[in-house]
């Protein structure tokens, strides 16, 4: 299973190219937690397993894919030092189609944002940085997994940041990442008052 610990500044793009030559028509995710267990530290994995839930699903379907999520990130409050996925849901597959049209549409923004980066604020990467990291991706993790409207983009994108953050040791995303769990927050309880506002109105009809 994927590795904690690697040494800093490296690429999240290296480390998911490889998954566009993949020959296979399914991956599970046992195999995609393999594939990238050399990989530069739970980064690639976490912006992997991050990467199903940007896409707009109904919440039944996102409170599933967000499971493996959900399994993942508290193992990085823990430092385990390999990530542990149960059978049942390391079995799930997703489609190399699917799986390719969504990374070849991510990666090009992904690698002109990279450029950008470089490592810094190393507290904020290092053992306790990930363990905080893992903490708020649990929490973001079981936000996706509830039916609340409108709830999974910026969760999920806050998830997206913090996996670049601890690849390239950059301390400065992963603060943009806590921003966006704030940023979350608003958005999610606006969507609740939203929906009952919109629940009301149709009971005050009928």
């Amino acid at each position: 299973m994927a590795r904690v610990a690697k040494p800093a500044g490296h690429s999240l793009v290296a480390s998911l190219k490889p998954l566009l030559r993949m020959r296979k028509e399914k991956i599970s995710v046992g195999e995609l937690m393999e594939r990238l267990e050399d990989a530069d530290g739970p980064g690639p994995l976490l912006f992997a397993l991050t990467l199903p839930v940007l896409l707009p699903m109904p919440p039944g379907v996102s409170m599933l894919l967000a499971l493996p999520l959900l399994m993942v990130a508290p193992q990085l409050v823990l430092a385990r030092p390999r990530l542990w996925m149960p059978k049942a849901l390391s079995q799930r597959t997703v489609t190399r189609e699917e799986l390719v049209k969504l990374l070849r549409r991510l990666l090009p923004s992904v690698e002109r944002f990279e450029k950008l980066t470089r490592p810094r604020l190393a507290f904020l990467t290092g053992r306790a940085g990930t363990r905080l990291v893992g903490v708020a991706c649990t929490l973001i993790a079981v936000v996706l997994i509830l039916p609340i409207p409108f709830a999974n983009l910026v969760p999920s994108m806050a998830c997206g940041v913090f996996a670049m953050g601890l690849t390239r040791r950059d301390g400065l995303l992963i603060l943009a990442g806590y921003a966006l769990i704030v940023v979350a927050v608003v958005v999610v309880a606006l969507g609740v008052q939203g929906f009952r506002t919109g629940l009301g109105l149709l009971h005050g009809l009928f």
